[in-house]
């Protein structure tokens, strides 16, 4: 029955998703989104784990690292490069590869979204992970078993969900 379904039926296996470690820069973040995206993965973000960090004796996952977090590390950046403020920077340094290559040595862990509250479990109901979705404002979560990531649950993989519920 649709209303029962569990997050661990719609959930994406983190072995499908692009992998970087918090010490990691964001050009390397950058570029690795990309090259998944060209080998024809359509994910939007990165998972990031740490290299220190263990839980059952595996990487842990402490963040996840979107598209719009990159943009906000470089505007960040870049404010705090040229001591501008927001309303009078100029949005031309993305046509230029040195200021950019400056603007993204920041470590992927400083730019994460990280972990507080906005994670489900495998064995959750899909309409907590709805839930959670609305009330924290974000259209990916890590899916855990435990204290281990083993997935995680985009807000498209909900959206099939309601439209099996309306069939």
């Amino acid at each position: 029955m649709p209303e029962n379904r569990k997050v661990a039926e719609l959930m994406v296996p983190l072995a499908e998703y692009p992998v970087v470690y918090e010490t990691d820069t964001l050009k390397e973040a950058i570029l690795t989104l990309r090259n998944y995206r060209a080998a024809g993965h359509h994910h939007r973000s990165v998972l990031v784990f740490s290299r220190t960090k263990k839980v059952q004796g595996e990487e842990m996952l402490v963040g996840i690292l979107t598209t719009r977090d990159i943009l906000n590390a470089i505007k960040k950046n870049k404010m705090l490069y040229d001591n501008t403020e927001l309303f009078t920077m100029s949005w031309a340094f993305f046509y230029r590869r040195e200021p950019l290559e400056e603007l993204t040595i920041t470590r992927v862990g400083q730019a994460i979204r990280p972990l507080v509250d906005a994670y489900v479990q495998a064995d959750d109901t899909v309409t907590r992970a709805i839930e959670l979705m609305m009330t924290k404002n974000v259209n990916i979560l890590p899916v855990f078993k435990g204290k281990k990531a083993v997935g995680i649950i985009r807000a498209i993989d909900l959206l099939d969900y309601i439209a099996d519920m309306l069939a």
